[in-house]
Formats: structure tokens, sequence, C-alpha cells
């Protein structure tokens, strides 16, 4: 991993932020390209099934997700090749967001708030897959490692091992009680004790920052690879892993398990969802299941009949592109603002529906997913906000250009000392963001405003961006599966990345610590004084709330700065669910088990709700 320069990320941010991102079941993967994991290839008890699918492995649940397990490892403070979106398939998680905006125990028996400290209570019936007990040491050590690799800066007062079974997470400041609990949700029980007991206890007796640091590099430098895994029994969920190779990973039920009598189903194998073929496979009825994918209404007429849509949710995730302001052009607020004018949200939306997104345009660019706006802004709020179009606007963008003091010399746009310039695009090279990313070129360009796209591998992709060289750049746009403002607004770049406060006046991508924003709200511009603001700090102060009235006056400040200064571009709103094979399986879609969460195909598969017919 690239040292990190100091208006980058911190060791503790990266270790934040990475857990986080594997949390959100984000797609996305930190990676170091030099970097893999050094399992056999052709895996430990690997069946080698070339098939699956409906009547190929009636026993087995065939399903994409996630990277080849060759090239992944398994230590969450290790960003390099971490597996981010298997590891959800393997481990309990600890606590979930839903879409009505709680947060509520998962594998915890109960999460309760008194004053401030959280107590999290764990059954005392789970097992890792090498037949320990799971309790609540496993998670506490994890929870330590973290607040103490820099624990002044902390907002955990304490973690309190009670018992075998409960902690108690106690707070510095008020907190409020949803916050929380959001601050363990989504987060997984991935720090087995046998490993990582001892690079806590080097923590505990560590006597300067200095000290901290060094433990630091350790974590950052160990890999648990996936053939360790199996190996050493590091998993807890329903189905460990039994074999794997560069194209599938087979799990079989651990029959130790509590869910274990829920479900028939005795195997699964996970195909890698970004080297293989997901659409072919499901067109020739080689998968049983796409876990947090909806079926887009391309790929029905060629999809076959018992492959239907199980559940539809309006999910927390969104997408965006994010304006360097290192680059002079894009320092310039019409220029922005033009940029949202020339091109039409909805033609890129409509590429990404091809490629299987479900989704639409936001209508109003807050940063947030509208489903939660009623709930943290208000209808009069958000009507009052500037209104970027959804549709393309080249007559309001060419005045946006001319504003700035552009003009137009043979079709192209040059800058106000008349030259000429090209702005590049950074987007990863999945499908749908390809895309969405060439619908938002070929406009651009079409308009004048000269660009190059850089695709770059999925794998490679989070640390070519980190360079922060580029001068727009594709990203997800949440940090959490939340639906809520602190998803949005992280202050990293899976949020509104600005950059750490004390590096000096800006972030890595140029945006200002301190800035003013019309006192108005919906105002395109300041009179008069306006009102100053700190976004990066309010971000960083967002998930330390002391109520929730606090939540919302700090929001709709983020929200006015966002919706005036134009930092990034939303451009999707994603629906996500789950298809599955209702023929040969039944999987729920509604009644006793709720699924208005991240991954409910995933979430169904976990809890044992999916058997056989």
């Amino acid at each position: 991993m690239a040292k990190e320069s100091s208006n980058r990320w911190s060791r503790r941010d990266f270790v934040k932020y990475g857990a986080v991102a594997g949390s959100a079941g984000l797609a996305g993967c930190f990676s170091d390209s030099e970097t893999t994991a050094t399992g056999n290839e052709n895996g430990a008890g690997s069946t080698g099934t070339d098939g699956g699918g409906s009547g190929l492995a009636d026993d087995t649940l065939d399903y994409p997700a996630g990277r080849p397990a060759t090239e992944v490892q398994f230590n969450r403070y290790s960003l390099g090749n971490y597996a981010h979106t298997l590891q959800d398939q393997l481990f309990e998680q600890v606590a979930r967001g839903y879409a009505d905006g709680t947060v509520r125990p998962d594998l915890l028996e109960e999460l309760t708030v008194d004053g401030k400290t959280l107590t999290l209570t764990f059954p005392e019936n789970f097992k890792w897959w090498n037949g320990d007990d799971v309790t609540a040491e496993d998670y506490y050590v994890g929870l330590e490692i973290d607040r103490l690799q820099q624990p002044e800066e902390s907002n955990i007062e304490s973690n309190t091992l009670v018992d075998d079974y409960t902690i108690e997470r106690t707070f510095k400041t008020a907190v409020a009680p949803n916050l929380m609990k959001a601050d363990v949700a989504e987060t997984f029980v991935n720090t087995p004790r046998s490993v990582y007991r001892e690079y806590l206890t080097k923590l505990q007796d560590a006597s300067s920052q200095s000290d901290r640091e060094s433990v630091t590099e350790e974590l950052l430098n160990m890999k648990i690879t996936t053939q360790q895994l199996i190996d050493d029994g590091l998993g807890n969920g329903l189905y460990e892993v039994t074999g794997f190779n560069s194209s599938e990973t087979t799990l079989e039920k651990f029959e130790d398990h509590p869910y274990a009598d829920r479900t028939d189903v005795p195997k699964a194998r996970i195909v890698p969802e970004t080297t293989a073929d997901v659409d072919s496979l499901a067109v020739n009825n080689k998968l049983d299941m796409n876990p947090d994918v909806l079926m887009s209404e391309s790929q029905r007429s060629s999809y076959p009949d018992n492959l239907q849509n199980v559940y539809r949710l309006n999910w927390f995730r969104t997408q965006k592109f994010t304006f360097n302001f290192k680059n002079e052009h894009l320092a310039r607020l019409p220029v922005r603002r033009a940029i949202a004018h020339a091109v039409d949200l909805e033609s890129m939306v409509a590429a990404m529906r091809q490629a299987g997104t479900v989704g639409s345009p936001p209508e109003k660019q807050t940063a947030l997913r509208s489903t939660i706006h009623e709930k943290y802004l208000g209808s009069d709020f958000v009507d009052s906000l500037i209104d970027y179009p959804t549709s393309k606007d080249e007559e309001g963008a060419a005045g946006l250009m001319e504003q700035a003091g552009y003009t137009k010399e043979n079709g192209t746009w040059v800058d106000p000392d008349g030259e000429k310039f090209t702005l590049t695009v950074l987007t990863q090279n999945n499908n749908t963001q390809v895309q969405a990313t060439k619908v938002f070129n070929d406009q651009l360009n079409a308009f004048g405003i000269q660009t190059e796209i850089s695709t770059v591998s999925s794998s490679d992709y989070y640390q070519r961006l980190q360079t922060y060289e580029a001068d727009i750049f594709w990203i997800w746009h949440v940090a959490k599966a939340l639906w809520h403002p602190t998803a949005y607004y992280s202050n990293n770049f899976y949020g509104v990345e600005v950059g750490d406060p004390s590096s000096g006046d800006t972030g890595p991508t140029g945006k200002p610590f301190t800035t003013t924003i019309p006192s108005e709200v919906g105002a395109k511009e300041v009179q008069g004084s306006g009102q100053e603001i700190q976004p990066a700090t309010l971000m960083n102060e967002l998930p330390s709330s002391e109520s929730e009235e606090q939540v919302k006056e700090r929001t709709r400040t983020l929200v006015r700065w966002f919706n005036y200064a134009l930092p990034d571009l939303v451009f999707v709103e994603e629906d996500s669910g789950y298809w599955g094979d209702v023929g040969d399986f039944s999987m729920p879609a509604e009644g006793d088990q709720e699924l208005n969460t991240n991954r409910p195909g995933q979430f169904s598969f976990k809890k044992g709700w999916i058997s056989s017919k």
C-alpha cells in the first residue's frame, strides 16, 4: 500500500473506511495489484463443478458475488485485495440498517442504549467453522483495535467486555441513540480472537503513538488467505468455504450453525461477478439467484421463465461523478454547473439499464437518497433548492460557461485566456460504470467540453483513484448500508470527500475546508456576507450529533452547501432487490421475513430462508 501524503487519509482512516466499505456491500474493493491471496489455485476440497444452475446441480445454489477467491484475502485491516463482498457471505453481521431508517440487531440478541453507553448482547449458540464458540470477545478485539490506534481522536471512551456475551461501548459525549446503533450497523464478527488478540495486546502495551503506529503497520501487512480461512475455520456464517479456484468458490452448509435446520440446501457456489459473464450464465440457466440485483426490463426477454424478480427495494445506494477542484476549470462554480446542464442524466441511466442496473436519476442534487428527503429535510426545504436539469439544457450550459469567461471556437470551449483544455474522466471497467461514463463523456464532447476517459480494472481502481490525478472520477455515493445522512455525508470518496481539516486550506481534491454559501436556501449566488461553513468539520461531527434535531440541522447545512457548490454530480439512485430461480427454490418475498435491508437475497441465504422445492 502506498504511503499516504499529509493531505490524504491516515492509517486509521484506511482502517475505518476499509471496514465501512466492506460493510456497505459496495462493489468497490481497495486493492494492491501486486498482492494476491496465496491459496491453492485449485482449492482444497474444490468440487470442480463447471455447471450449476437449474437442472445441473439440484443440491447447489449458484449465485454471483465479488472477485475470485484466488485474488482476495480476509484481514479486514489490510485493504490490499481485501475480500469486501465475499466477507458478506461468510461472516455474521452484528446489526443492520433498514429502509425505514432504523438500525436493529442481526446476530445480536439485543442492542440497547442507556445514556452514553451502547450495550451489545450476543447469543450463546454460534460457532466458528473450527468449532470454537463465537463470543463477544471476537467482536470486542476489533472494536478495541479500532479505538486504540488513535485513542485521543476516537469518539469512543471505552469498550468493556462485561462477560463472554456482553459488550458495553461508551461514547465520549452524548450521541443520538440511533447514531450510537448506526456506529456498529453493517459491521461483522470478522476479527476472530485467535488471530487478532495478539495485535490488541500489543496496542494495549504501546506507550506512545509511534508504538501504536508500528502495530498498525503490522496489521496492514498481515494477510489471511482464502486457504487459511478454510484451514483454520475462520468463518462463522451458515455456509462454510470448502474449496475455490479462479472461477468459483464452493460452500457447504455448516451443520453446527443455529440456522442449519431452517434450510435443506446443502451446498452453494459463488461465481466471481467481476470476471464471469453473469448475464450469459443467467441466460443459459446456470445461476439460481442474484442476491442484490433486480432483473432489468432488457434482461427479462432473454432470461428463462423460471428466473423471476423476487423482491424489489428502494435501495440506499447512489452513484456520482466527483469534480477535482485542483483542475482550474472545475474549480470554477459556473463550469461545474454547466457540466450538470450539458449532460442528460436519463440517457446515462438508460445506458446503465441496458447493462442491468435498475434505477432513475435524482430529481434534486442533495447528495441524499430522495427516499429520506422528507425525514431529514422536509418537502418545503427540498422544493426551495436549486433545480439542476435531469435532461440536457445546452442553452443553460452555454450561458454558464460564458458567465465564467469561456468562449466557443469551432465547436470547442476555450478558457478565458483562449486556451483549449481537456478533462480526464476516470472510471471502473464494470459494464454499468463504463456505459454511464461513455454517455457522460460523449455528451460533454458534443457540447464542446473536451474529455478523455481512462478505464481501470476493478482490482486496481481504488488504488488509482486515490492518487487524485483525474479531473472527474466515477464513484459510488454511500459509505455505509444505511438510509441515513451519515452514509452520504461521510467525508471520504464514498461520501463527499473534502479531507482532513488539519492538513491545510484544501483537501486532496482541492475542496476548501472553509467556504461561504448563501444564507437563503436555494439561492444561486451569495448575497451580502452569506454564511461561512466548514463542510469537512460538519461531516466529521455529524455521526456524533447529540440529537435527531442536530442531525437534521447539520444535514440541512450540508445539503445547502452541496446543492449550491456542486462538489459532485449524483446521477443515479439505484433500486435493488433480488431475482432467483422460483422453479427450483422457495425464496422469501414478503411476510414473516423482513427484507427491506441491504442485499435481501444474500440476507435470505444467510438466514436459511431459501429452500429447495
